[in-house]
């Protein structure tokens, strides 16, 4: 019957695996059948063992060995009953010494789960693939100058066209971001939308929920109102209705026919409501307006550098055609994921590497606590080794004890990464994307079972070795009361150099993001950040034209000054350190002209009056705007003083005559005289130093988005709510946007830099723990080990400090040696913090000071205490001991 078993269990390996190895592996397998006589027949176990041989015949010399030792592992451990006899024994030893088991358990649980949550983090943002077919295949088309490699997303939208007919093997299509507001469903609202070309979803390999998508014929000036929807306004605005299609939206005063929803779960590209198609006037916006961004599909049976190399040739046709747009310009992609996480990956991927430090410190200290009980229990080992069990059977035993402690702490660590996964969530910056990814799915449970398994390893193997290693007769005539050989002796000591040494870099890491903090927070901004509140308002074009738009700010902003809680209002295009850009090109009528593809440019942002002194713009020289500078009269323009130190590095730019080029369908811009100069405002970040820009009086320019500020009369908590009712009063069909307190917009600002702080403090203090628990664990065990020995010193008349020194020289020697290593891998892996850190250097002296002495504190504080108890021993209580 064994033999018909073993027959069925050969066919599960391959037919030429069977045909070459059949005949051997049933010799092998009488031979081990008759090994075994007398004993329970285990044909599994004995197929395996006959495989084994089989397989080191065939794996040659080296292979061999490995294989061999696999195969006496398997052949002691198939037997089940063996495997359940050591987990029962585990399990008893282990509740027999309960102050071990828990410390080690709770050692592992915390390290396994702060590395369990930081991964699923990494997983959720970095690893997984976007919800599209193919993901991969999506990538953003950006504008490359060939003269010093700078790179952008905008594109125009005459080029998407372009590359869509002319480049095989792209699809592609573009989109840019529009804000009208939605009337008809109750309050007027400020939507998120984006205008599209045709083909969007195709592009990522979708199609509409219901109805269908923006056609070519659209997708032109002057083309019908027609809109798609996205799943989730769908659902949660009309409540799902099927009967949607046909149905109208009103955004901004226009009607909008329903023409599809979405599919669900996308809202590329932000969490937008709906998609509707592009209808500017290329007359206006043509080559070099580029106000969109294109995103493309490599298409299946074309490669990505086959698609490079027409795109390159393309751009060179461009090039040819409109050199005033496209000279020195081609065109590359990269990948849209790639894109999305470019700002994070680096910061994550420290985390991660933050995260393993703790767990190699948990398992470092484990490993200590096994270190220390197994010289407990060379007694116990040699017992077992002279009634007859094989090393091998005193290895596994062993690691099964570890692989117990491994699966409580693991069970334990998963229970905390769910909950440390979901604190990161709340408490994360809203700049991180796809977090709400992250979470305990399948890779991330396999990631958790490898980690079990590798500590088990990590920190249970040399132990196990170790014991099972130690020769009979030293271990039977081993006194329970030496100190230990040497080999685990500096093993210890070994081990707790390491935890020192990745302690002392993960303070180092939180002590240079704090300096970070520090030093972002003492910047200035340029402009004011207390007491002052902004909101965006956007008119619609049709209801308001560019008089009418003008108009309304300047009425709006009169009504504004004459509220009792502002001092002051004022707008602007754009808002530092929030959105809002635009660039062009200019000239310089006094000097030489030049080509056009060589023409300087700058930010460009068009203000009020009330706008400088709303957000406290310092005024350097010259002057600011008056009600007099409209359209008309003479043409001004003020710089800051990044564009005056660009433009006109020896010589005073008050006075000098700009050319400003038109890009936005404007009426052609007259000569602009520079008659100011203000300080620089932080418009992208608190921590890159501001472009070269230009402010324009608005009435002599007219946007129709802008955002209103508001500088605050002393004691007033806020004026939001009167400048909404002046709004309603004005426009109940307009509604405020982006609605902040610039001193919440810093601190957001500051967010992702205080949520890496964070989790780095949180890790490094876990770290400085578990490495001061370490050092005094120990030092304790080795007092406790030389108790008669130090008795006897102190008898022959040993001086107290003398025996602290001794005993301090357990922990601070193995502290000193990590100090040293972990100065060393700080030096040289700081740059890894490089693009994290802002006016501190990664290996800046003071932090690195300031770091060892607090380790170095902490490193006394954990030995001292031990080391008085060994000064305070009795020598008679010691000398009765065994």
């Amino acid at each position: 019957m064994d033999r018909r078993r073993y027959r069925r269990l050969l066919y599960l390996f391959p037919r030429e695996f069977r045909e070459q190895y059949g005949e051997e592996m049933e010799r092998l397998y009488a031979d081990h059948l008759r090994e075994v006589e007398g004993h329970a027949g285990d044909v599994r176990r004995l197929a395996m063992a006959a495989l084994f041989d089989v397989v080191v015949h065939a794996a040659g010399e080296w292979g061999g060995v490995a294989l061999r030792a696999s195969k006496g592992i398997l052949r002691e451990g198939m037997c089940m009953d063996g495997w359940i006899q050591d987990l029962r024994f585990g399990v008893r030893s282990l509740l027999r010494r309960p102050g071990f088991t828990a410390a080690s358990v709770a050692t592992l649980a915390l390290g396994i789960g702060a590395t369990v949550a930081i991964f699923s983090v990494v997983n959720g943002v970095l690893l997984k693939p976007l919800p599209y077919p193919n993901s991969d295949r999506l990538v953003f088309l950006q504008q490359v100058d060939t003269r010093d490699g700078s790179r952008s997303r905008g594109v125009d939208h005459p080029d998407v066209r372009f590359w869509r007919d002319e480049v095989s093997g792209l699809r592609v299509a573009g989109y840019s971001s529009t804000r009208p507001t939605l009337t008809g469903m109750g309050e007027p609202e400020v939507i998120f939308g984006a205008e599209v070309t045709n083909g969007l979803l195709a592009v990522f390999g979708l199609k509409p929920t219901l109805g269908r998508d923006v056609t070519a014929a659209e997708d032109v000036p002057g083309g019908p109102n027609v809109t798609l929807l996205s799943y989730d306004f769908w659902q949660s605005r009309l409540g799902g209705d099927p009967a949607v299609v046909g149905r109208s939206l009103t955004l901004s005063g226009d009607s909008w026919e329903i023409v599809g929803v979405g599919p669900k779960g996308v809202d590329f590209p932000g969490k937008v409501m709906f998609w509707r198609p592009q209808h500017r006037d290329e007359d206006g916006c043509s080559h070099g307006c580029r106000y969109m961004t294109a995103i493309g599909r490599i298409e299946e049976g074309h490669t990505l550098q086959e698609v490079q190399q027409r795109m390159t040739a393309v751009s060179a046709t461009l090039a040819a055609d409109f050199p005033d747009s496209h000279r020195d310009v081609t065109t590359d992609f990269e990948r849209v994921l790639d894109v999305q996480v470019a700002n994070v990956r680096t910061a994550l991927w420290v985390l991660m590497g933050a995260v393993m430090m703790v767990l190699l410190i948990a398992c470092a200290n484990v490993a200590n606590l096994l270190l220390v009980r197994s010289s407990d229990r060379v007694g116990e080992v040699a017992l077992r080794a002279t009634l007859g069990a094989p090393r091998l059977r005193l290895v596994r035993q062993l690691l099964t004890e570890s692989l117990l402690l491994s699966l409580v702490g693991g069970a334990l660590g998963l229970g905390l990464a769910t909950w440390g996964v979901s604190a990161m969530v709340r408490m994360a910056p809203e700049g991180i994307p796809r977090l709400d990814q992250a979470g305990l799915d399948g890779r991330v449970i396999g990631v958790a079972l490898v980690l079990v398994a590798g500590v088990t390893l990590a920190f249970g193997l040399a132990p196990a070795l170790k014991l099972a290693r130690r020769p009979l007769q030293a271990a039977m005539g081993a006194s329970r009361r030496t100190g230990g050989d040497s080999r685990t002796g500096l093993s210890r000591s070994l081990l707790l150099a390491g935890e020192v040494a990745l302690s002392l870099m993960l303070l180092l890491g939180a002590g240079l993001l704090f300096g970070t903090l520090r030093s972002i927070r003492a910047q200035d901004l340029g402009f004011a950040t207390e007491h002052v509140e902004r909101f965006r308002i956007s008119t619609p074009e049709s209801r308001y034209d560019t008089q009418a738009t003008i108009r309304f700010f300047e009425e709006l902003e009169r009504r504004l000054d004459a509220l009792p809680e502002v001092v002051v209002a004022g707008s602007a295009f754009g808002a530092p350190l929030g959105s809002g850009r635009m660039h062009t090109a200019f000239e310089f009528p006094d000097r030489p002209p030049v080509d056009a593809a060589d023409q300087p440019s700058m930010a460009v942002r068009p203000a009020t009056p009330g706008y400088r002194e709303a957000m406290g713009l310092p005024l350097v020289r010259g002057r600011w705007f008056t009600d007099a500078d409209r359209r008309g009269n003479e043409g001004v323009i003020v710089l800051n003083q990044a564009a005056a130190r660009r433009f006109y590095p020896d010589e005073d730019p008050l006075g000098k005559p700009i050319q400003l080029s038109s890009s936005w369908g404007f009426d052609d811009d007259p000569v602009r005289t520079v008659v100011g100069v203000v300080g620089d405002a932080r418009s992208t970040s608190a921590t890159e130093p501001e472009e070269p820009a230009a402010y324009l009086p608005n009435a002599q320019f007219g946007v129709d988005v802008l955002y209103v500020t508001m500088r605050l009369a002393p004691g007033a908590r806020t004026a939001l709510p009167a400048a909404r009712a002046v709004l309603a009063e004005m426009d109940p069909e307009l509604a405020p946007t982006d609605v902040a307190r610039i001193e919440d917009v810093v601190a957001e600002e500051l967010a992702p830099t205080r949520f890496y702080l964070t989790l780095i403090g949180i890790f490094s203090m876990l770290a400085l723990v578990l490495a001061a628990v370490g050092l005094y664990g120990v030092v304790a065990y080795s007092v406790s080990r030389r108790t008669r020995e130090i008795g006897i010193r102190i008898a022959l008349g040993a001086r107290g400090a003398e025996v602290v020194g001794m005993a301090l020289r357990e922990g601070v020697g193995p502290a000193l040696l990590g100090v040293g290593v972990g100065i060393t891998g700080a030096l040289l892996g700081g740059r890894v913090l490089g693009s994290l850190l802002y006016g501190v250097e990664p290996q800046d002296p003071m932090t690195l000071a300031t770091v060892t002495g607090i380790l170095l504190v902490v490193v006394l504080a954990a030995t001292v205490v031990p080391a008085r108890r060994a000064s305070r021993i009795e020598p008679s209580e010691a000398l009765r001991q065994d």
